[in-house]
């Protein structure tokens, strides 16, 4: 999650969507109170440092005051990797949350569980148990990758664009033009390299468990099933 101040933007990161790529590659270019999340589970280079996601609150403040400096760090305001937008917007306030330009980027849900599913598969912090699953032992616990408490509230579209993953490049230079941000692009890939090449298939009835799964998001990304 990235808040900028200097740009007026708010990133909100999404799962298996080159979220980490995306912080690691704007990171160059934020300002000194602008605010960037962790990245995920990968070795911190010199310019993408996470910074500023730890804050006072107003509660936090009137401890020190009463001089519990102690206390007042359990009150502080903290961000998150992934973020929710309604937790964003009540920690930044509505006239910062009304003023700046809000994204974040989605993927078709076939494509993306499978992405899930092989991080959770392949990844070294995973638990023996998930290493282990089949793709139908996923499907069948329909633990899926589903963001839509990231951009929908209510049934309310809470940001400005989503950007489609397979559409990433083109897309994520529309919103940097639009933001007047200069001499940035997704030159490095910040990815975890998960995903094998399929030896199962992936059937009709996967595909229909999956999109009703993400139903609520589809209204709002564009994504359709394309089969009877």
């Amino acid at each position: 999650m990235i808040l900028s101040h200097k740009y007026k933007f708010i990133f909100i990161k999404t799962r298996k969507t080159a979220g980490s790529s995306i912080e690691y590659n704007l990171s160059k270019c934020l300002g000194e109170n602008d605010i960037l999340t962790p990245l995920d589970n990968i070795l911190y280079t010199e310019d993408a440092v996470a910074k500023n996601y730890i804050f006072d609150s107003k509660f936090s403040i009137s401890l020190k005051k009463f001089g519990l400096l102690k206390l007042s760090k359990y009150f502080k305001n903290e961000f998150k990797t992934h973020d929710h937008c309604i937790k964003i917007k009540k920690i930044v306030g509505s006239k910062i949350w009304n003023s700046y330009f809000k994204f974040c980027v989605e993927r078709e849900p076939v494509d993306k569980c499978l992405s899930y599913y092989f991080m959770r598969k392949n990844s070294p912090f995973s638990k023996p148990s998930r290493k282990k699953m089949s793709w139908s032992q996923f499907i069948k616990k329909k633990n899926f990758p589903i963001d839509d408490d990231f951009y929908i509230y209510k049934n309310n579209l809470m940001v400005d664009k989503i950007i489609k993953f397979e559409n990433l490049n083109y897309e994520f230079s529309e919103v940097l033009n639009y933001l007047n941000i200069k001499n940035v692009n997704l030159d490095k890939k910040v990815n975890n390299t998960f995903r094998e090449k399929l030896n199962f298939n992936v059937t009709n009835e996967d595909k229909k468990i999956i999109y009703k799964a993400f139903r609520k998001t589809l209204p709002y990304t564009g994504y359709t099933l394309g089969i009877d």
